[in-house]
C-alpha cells in the first residue's frame, strides 16, 4: 500500500514516529554534561599536604567555577567536575603543579558545529511534524481513537522539541567554557596514584668500589673493585645485578685472604615526592635499597660461604631519557652475619642501562 493512500491520521502518526526515531541518536549524544563543551580537561594530582591542597582547590572552584556538576570529598581524596572559562585553565595548571605531583593532565578539544547543525535540523523536523499533527487535529472527521492518538503524538513531539532546544541552549551557554574533571589524592593513602606497573627491558653494566671500614690484615683488602650486569625491569626502578669484586691490594701468601666477592642482589629505587618524582632528564635524586648476598672466596678455596647482605643508599640519575639511563649511587654495604665487622663499608656504584 502506498504511503499516500493511508488515512490522514495514520499517515501523520507514522511520519512523527519515523522522525522521532531519527532524532534518537542526536539526543543520546547530548545526555552527558561534558559533551556540551568544546574543551574538556582531566586532572589527577597527588599531594603530601592533602588538607592544604584540598582547601586551595576548593577555594578555586568556589570562586572561579561557573558551574559545579559534582564535588565529593573523603579524608583521602577529592573528586570534582566543574566548568570554568577557558582562559582560567593556565591558572588551574599552575595551581595544581604547585600543590604536588601531577599524574594526569589531559586537554581535549571537540568540534561541536556538526552537533549544532544536527540539533537545528532536528528542531525543524519536529516543528514540521507538530504542524502536521495540529492540522490533522483540525479535521472534522476524526474518530475518538484517532483524536487521542494524535494528541498523544503531539505531546511527545512537543516534549522532544523542548529537549532539543534545551540542548541548543546548553551548547550556546557553554561557548568559551571548559569542563574539568579533577581528582586530588593524598599520596600517603594512595602511594602511587594508580596501581599500574610499567615494565621495561633495560640491560646494562655497573662498576663498583667497596671501601671497607675495618679491613683485617691477612684476611681482607682495604678496598674491592668490581663490575656487574644490571638488569632493570620496571621504570620504578626495580632491578637485579650480578657481579664480582676483586681486591685492590693482592695477597697470595695468606690462605684465608678473601680474593673475591661474587654478588647477586635485588634492588629498588624510590624518588622523593617533592623533587620531580624522577620525571626530569637530568639529576633525579632517589633513595635505594638492595637485598641479596655474596659468595666469599678465599685463596685456599675453603669455606666459600654464602653471606646475605643489605645495602641502603642515596643516588642521582645523571642522564635519563626514554632509551638510556646513567646513574650513580652511594650505599652502606652490610653483610648480615658474623663477618660483618670485617666486610662492611661504603659502596659506590655507577651504571649504564639502555632499552633493548
Amino acid at each position: 500500500m502506498s504511503f499516500s493512500l493511508l488515512p490522514p491520521a495514520t499517515r501523520c502518526i507514522l511520519t512523527a514516529a519515523l522522525t522521532a526515531a531519527a532524532a534518537l541518536p542526536v539526543l543520546a549524544q547530548t545526555d552527558r554534561e561534558a559533551d556540551t563543551y568544546e574543551t574538556q580537561k582531566r586532572l589527577s594530582v597527588g599531594v603530601t599536604k592533602y588538607t592544604e591542597a584540598r582547601a586551595a582547590l576548593t577555594s578555586f572552584i568556589r570562586s572561579r567555577a561557573t558551574r559545579v556538576q559534582k564535588q565529593e570529598e573523603t579524608p583521602e581524596q577529592l573528586t570534582a567536575e566543574f566548568s570554568v572559562p577557558v582562559g582560567l585553565l593556565p591558572r588551574l595548571d599552575s595551581l595544581t603543579a604547585s600543590l604536588g605531583y601531577v599524574l594526569e593532565n589531559n586537554l581535549n578539544s571537540y568540534i561541536l558545529s556538526p552537533r549544532r547543525q544536527e540539533l537545528e535540523a532536528e528542531t525543524q523536523q519536529l516543528i514540521t511534524v507538530i504542524g502536521r499533527v495540529q492540522n490533522q487535529l483540525r479535521e472534522a472527521k476524526l474518530t475518538k481513537q484517532e483524536l487521542e492518538q494524535l494528541q498523544e503524538e503531539l505531546e511527545r513531539n512537543e516534549a522532544r522539541l523542548r529537549h532539543t532546544r534545551q540542548q541548543q541552549e546548553l551548547l550556546q551557554s557553554h561557548a568559551g567554557q571548559a569542563y574539568v574533571t579533577l581528582r586530588l589524592f593524598d599520596e600517603i593513602s594512595f602511594p602511587t596514584g594508580n596501581r599500574r606497573v610499567s615494565f621495561v627491558n633495560m640491560p646494562g653494566v655497573e662498576v663498583g668500589y667497596l671501601r671497607l671500614d675495618n679491613p683485617k690484615p691477612g684476611l681482607t683488602s682495604p678496598a674491592y673493585r668490581g663490575y656487574a650486569i644490571k638488569y632493570l625491569f620496571t621504570r620504578g626502578k626495580s632491578y637485579f645485578n650480578l657481579g664480582v669484586y676483586k681486591p685492590t691490594t693482592t695477597n697470595k701468601s695468606d690462605s684465608a685472604f678473601v680474593n673475591e666477592l661474587f654478588v647477586i642482589n635485588f634492588g629498588q629505587d624510590f624518588y622523593p615526592r617533592n623533587f620531580g618524582r624522577g620525571r626530569r632528564r637530568y639529576l633525579n635524586l632517589y633513595t635505594s635499597y638492595q637485598v641479596g648476598g655474596f659468595i666469599l672466596n678465599r685463596n685456599d678455596d675453603q669455606e666459600n660461604d654464602f653471606i646475605p647482605n643489605l645495602n641502603l643508599g642515596l643516588g642521582v640519575e645523571l642522564i635519563k631519557t626514554r632509551h638510556i639511563l646513567l646513574d650513580t649511587k652511594a650505599s652502606y654495604f652490610v653483610p648480615l652475619n658474623s663477618r660483618s665487622r670485617d666486610l662492611r663499608g661504603v659502596l659506590g656504584q655507577a651504571s649504564f642501562n639502555f632499552v633493548f
